[in-house]
């Protein structure tokens, strides 16, 4: 019988694989409850009946010889053919008891608490108590609602702890950016565009069509105030420009001047909190840039030395979205199929089907890694616009009415593909351009010389 990889998901066949043959009398289960400090498991069968009921134990030493003790005295007495332990992936905490467990050669398999809130619901129970949640965790597992427990390790792990914490800035940043933009609206809410009626209708001015450019940022830090705009004046804006290598363009000082003459702001003597919030923030927001660039070139440095590379040879495909691909695909031994892949990521539309009908897709599932999920609609998007080799299946899905965030999944999807069949065989992204040249393309996606 061959096992449906592509339908259930790498991570049910492989339970089924190990669990294929077995007498299910002489099955244990260890279901096993994470928590930062105090875990608690309990061993049953696989008919549920209790073989050891709840205890509590400590990650280290004296703790996990307590687990695998209880464990092997189980195992003797129920004389068991196999034995199946489902843990809980609750933040980091789990980590280490799965490495000790897959160590002394379990098999273990990682529950997503969303399966064990399923299954709470589906059992209509509403208490939460360790011990109900136990039953729960067991419960997945015989569901095959669990994932495989290759923990990444390696250059994976190292490339996903820098991916992770640079978004982490990323979003911290995203929250600066807002804070700045409203305390300044409340100093010069004119600096961020202007109105202008034109023919009857508003229609709104830019003056900086890169609000977060080095032009901008400077003026914020310095004359965040339209008075002190007016001040310098055009022969001021001038001699900052030079001095500074601004490059603002006289269009834009025009527009400067304008949007700072037509203000109505309070006067700069009564801002002074304002004042004052705005230059913290400008820090805060320099800090964590700052921050993202050291990321990102540590991420560079170990990314270069990884077969990954290949990646960075499709057009539209940049660093930090290949890193990221890369590193939460993790090793690909362990898969057949992208369309795996695909399911890990929660990509995969969900079907509808009833009756004789022929069935439609519906949402996508998002049950999988998030992080792998955002990557690939990264990768979507800009593949979008810049792969011309993938514009035609893009055209496509646009021309059958497909919403613009269908079309990312569905690129981010085919791309996913094109990368596992990259890595697979360890070859470049096929272009049919011959005058296209894979190194330069690869060059120009990073800061660091490229080795030959």
């Amino acid at each position: 019988m061959r096992l449906l990889n592509n339908k259930q998901g790498l991570r049910r066949s492989q339970f089924a694989k190990e669990l294929k043959g077995a007498d299910l009398e002489k099955v244990l289960l260890v279901p096993i409850d994470v928590s930062k400090t105090l875990q608690k498991s309990m061993i049953l069968n696989y008919f549920g009946e209790v073989i050891e009921f709840p205890f509590s134990f400590m990650v280290n030493r004296t703790g996990m010889k307590l687990l695998i003790e209880k464990i092997e005295n189980a195992r003797n007495t129920l004389q068991a053919d196999r034995v199946f332990v489902g843990i809980e992936a609750t933040g980091h905490y789990y980590e280490d008891i799965v490495r000790i467990l897959i160590d002394a050669g379990y098999s273990v398999h990682i529950i997503n608490p969303v399966s064990t809130h399923e299954e709470r619901k589906q059992h209509l129970t509403y208490t939460k108590t360790d011990d109900i949640d136990l039953y729960l965790i067991a419960e997945a597992l015989i569901g095959c609602k669990a994932t495989n427990a290759k923990l990444s390790k390696g250059v994976y792990k190292q490339l996903q702890n820098l991916t992770r914490a640079r978004r982490s800035e990323i979003n911290k940043r995203s929250r600066i950016k807002v804070e700045i933009r409203t305390i300044h609206d409340q100093i010069w809410r004119e600096y961020q565009g202007f109105s202008i009626l034109e023919n009857n209708k508003v229609k709104t001015r830019k003056i900086f069509s890169d609000f977060w450019g080095k032009a901008s940022l400077y003026l914020l830090n310095h004359f965040p105030h339209a008075s002190q705009i007016l001040e310098l004046g055009e022969l001021g804006l001038h001699r900052l420009s030079k001095e500074h290598n601004l490059k603002i363009r006289k269009s834009t000082i025009d527009k400067l001047l304008y949007a700072a003459s037509e203000s109505v702001s309070k006067p700069i003597e009564q801002l002074s909190s304002e004042l004052f919030l705005l230059k913290q923030k400008l820090k805060d927001y320099e800090r964590h840039t700052q921050t993202i660039k050291s990321y990102e070139l540590e991420i560079e440095r170990i990314f270069v030395e990884t077969d990954g590379l290949l990646l960075l040879t499709a057009p539209g495909i940049g660093l930090i979205t290949a890193a990221e691909i890369y590193c939460e695909m993790g090793d690909l031994s362990q898969f057949t199929s992208a369309s795996q892949l695909i399911k890990k990521a929660g990509t995969n539309p969900v079907i509808k089907q009833s009756g004789p009908e022929e069935g439609y897709y519906g949402r996508i599932s998002k049950q999988g890694n998030a992080n792998l999920r955002r990557a690939i609609y990264n990768a979507g998007r800009t593949l979008s616009v810049h792969n011309e080799v993938l514009k035609p299946f893009y055209t496509r899905l646009k021309e059958k009415g497909k919403s613009a965030g269908k079309i990312y999944i569905a690129m981010g999807n085919k791309f996913i593909k094109i990368a596992f069949a990259m890595l697979k065989n360890q070859k470049p992204f096929e272009c049919n351009d011959p005058s296209f040249n894979y190194k330069q393309e690869i060059s120009k996606k990073l800061t660091l010389p490229l080795s030959a």
